[in-house]
């Protein structure tokens, strides 16, 4: 099978790398299109990635993303002036908006079929803009597959925004596939933990550091255990975004905030903790959940939001009303109750997320959504 990856961040992000690679292994020709910003700036991290098998192209300017369809024309006439669109099986584009609207028009001239992954900001930006129900409608009726990283956001998708005459149909070819892990945190996953604190209790984040990761809400549940006489210390790891909500973590006396860090001095940081929180507001999947369980760190998830639902409410961590400090610090109270067992959970489970499965999960996808298609015309 021929496939054309479409991205907008590619060289932010090694998620579309590891699939390709996965891919790549089971036998398939894979490239990716990155459509950027003028002027993008690639990470030294990301360097080593940026090779033959990407095709990186500035194709906007900054004030282009005020306009969608001129956006959308542009990243087609760069891709097909690019590219020999004509010779892939299927495209795949990473995000609905970003690339859906391009790949719906290479269908209309081309007959390529496509797939079109549904995120984060597809629902909780776009679709909040009424007229983007029509657009997102349009791609999706057209594609041969829908896929999505959890099972509340594929549900909030159909359920909401799809019309009522396509929502059987789209329901048939849609399914859930979840990102994978670096094979990093695999190969270097933890024994299985104890909590040995007492009443003393380490927490630990790792990510941007922006409103929607809702760190404040964590500050605000860790000063309830405080003043019922935990000792608490939290960590904060990660890329400052919000000069604000780094202030606001700051005037925590037992918080401590450190910048980004590589991979193997992060999981130094994740053995020295004993619990991850992360109560995002909005969360297609969040992928550092899983990071945190191959370190046996139990995990405290955001309700109704990407990770839950996955696993059964107390088996590696507890789901949790975002904006809920009372409802936090309690579920941090039941992980310290069963530690050891969730732990172990956490390190039984965390093969799940083996690139080397998701992969074969992602190349059943495309061959069933190419055998729908062909059946139905």
């Amino acid at each position: 099978m021929r496939i054309l990856f479409l991205c907008t961040y590619y060289h932010r992000a090694m998620i579309f790398r590891d699939s390709m690679d996965g891919l790549k292994n089971l036998g398939h020709y894979v490239k990716a299109f990155n459509a950027v910003v003028k002027g993008s700036k690639i990470d030294d991290k990301y360097k080593k990635i940026m090779d033959d098998a990407v095709i990186h192209k500035e194709c906007f300017g900054k004030w282009d993303r005020f306009f969608y369809f001129n956006k959308q024309r542009k990243f087609y006439n760069t891709l097909v002036e690019s590219e020999d669109v004509s010779k892939y099986d299927i495209v795949h584009s990473h995000t609905l908006f970003n690339g859906g609207y391009v790949c719906y028009n290479l269908k209309k001239r081309f007959g390529v079929s496509y797939i079109v992954s549904v995120r984060n900001t597809d629902i909780n930006v776009f679709l909040k803009i009424p007229f983007f129900k029509n657009v997102a409608n349009k791609i999706i009726k057209e594609a041969a597959g829908v896929l999505f990283l959890s099972e509340p956001y594929k549900n909030e998708f159909i359920n909401k925004y799809v019309i009522d005459e396509l929502k059987s149909s789209i329901s048939d070819k849609s399914s859930v596939i979840r990102n994978g892990l670096e094979s990093f945190w695999l190969e270097n996953k933890s024994q299985i933990r104890e909590f040995k604190g007492n009443r003393a209790i380490n927490v630990l984040y790792v990510g941007q550091i922006n409103k929607n990761k809702n760190i404040t809400t964590t500050i605000n549940a860790l000063d309830i255990l405080k003043r019922e006489g935990y000792q608490v210390s939290f960590t904060v790891v990660g890329q400052v975004i919000d000069q604000k909500i780094q202030q606001k973590i700051t005037e925590s006396d037992y918080t401590d905030v450190i910048d980004h860090l590589p991979k193997d001095e992060l999981l130094n940081i994740y053995r020295k903790n004993d619990i991850y929180v992360m109560p995002s507001i909005h969360e297609s999947f969040g992928r550092v959940y899983a990071e945190a369980m191959t370190q046996g760190l139990p995990v405290i998830y955001s309700k109704g939001q990407g990770f839950d639902g996955i696993y059964l409410d107390g088996y590696v961590g507890y789901s949790v009303p975002s904006r809920n400090p009372e409802y936090i610090a309690d579920c941090i109270k039941k992980v310290i109750n069963n530690y050891s067992a969730i732990s172990a959970n956490c390190i039984k489970k965390c093969g799940d997320f083996d690139w080397e499965r998701i992969t074969v999960q992602l190349e059943s996808f495309y061959e069933k959504s190419l055998e729908r298609e062909r059946k139905l015309t």
